[in-house]
């Protein structure tokens, strides 16, 4: 069985050109891509995800800060236990699944902790700890899915070499990539 990467465009202004990259990568290791856009409630977004089956990848574009994610103005956002509950009501992730944040800040502790305790389901996260662009962004990524699923390289190896890779952590905490407490 193939692996899934879902794109969760919750911005209007998410590069489409991030989009088809990340889209494009997904093809090249023969890893199924799907879309959704984030555009409205967050319940009509839960209904959707129950719809779409269960992923192994799930990459969110947005703008970003350590309460919430969205649009750049700030309208509409989401907080980030939101997200969380409305991926573990849905059951869309696979066991040992990635939620990958390509936006600022979604590496921090702050967010990873918000998610982690929204949702016992969620098992990995990255993303980066700063201000970074698209190409920052879609760039460590493909590093990062590169290392993991080719070279079968464990998370915290694969963020280790994105990080590398583009110059910035792409990590929850600077030690080692955020895994769920125990």
């Amino acid at each position: 069985m193939n692996q899934r990467l879902l794109t969760i465009k919750a911005s209007n202004d998410v590069c489409a050109d991030e989009i088809k990259h990340l889209s494009a990568i997904a093809g090249m290791l023969d890893i199924e891509h799907c879309a959704i856009d984030l555009n409205g409630e967050i319940d009509s977004f839960e209904k959707e995800l129950c719809d779409a089956g269960k992923y192994d990848f799930l990459y969110l574009g947005a703008h970003a800060n350590t309460e919430s994610f969205g649009e750049s103005d700030g309208c509409p956002t989401y907080a980030w236990d939101e997200l969380a509950l409305a991926l573990c009501s849905s059951d869309c992730l696979n066991y040992g699944s990635v939620l990958m944040l390509g936006c600022c800040r979604g590496g921090l502790k702050e967010v990873a902790y918000q998610l982690f305790c929204a949702c016992d389901k969620i098992d990995y996260i990255c993303g980066p700890r700063w201000t970074v662009t698209g190409p920052d962004i879609s760039a460590g990524f493909h590093v990062y899915i590169y290392n993991h699923v080719v070279r079968r390289e464990q998370p915290s190896t694969s963020i280790m070499r994105a990080s590398k890779a583009t110059g910035y952590d792409f990590l929850a905490r600077p030690d080692n990539l955020w895994v769920k407490p125990t």
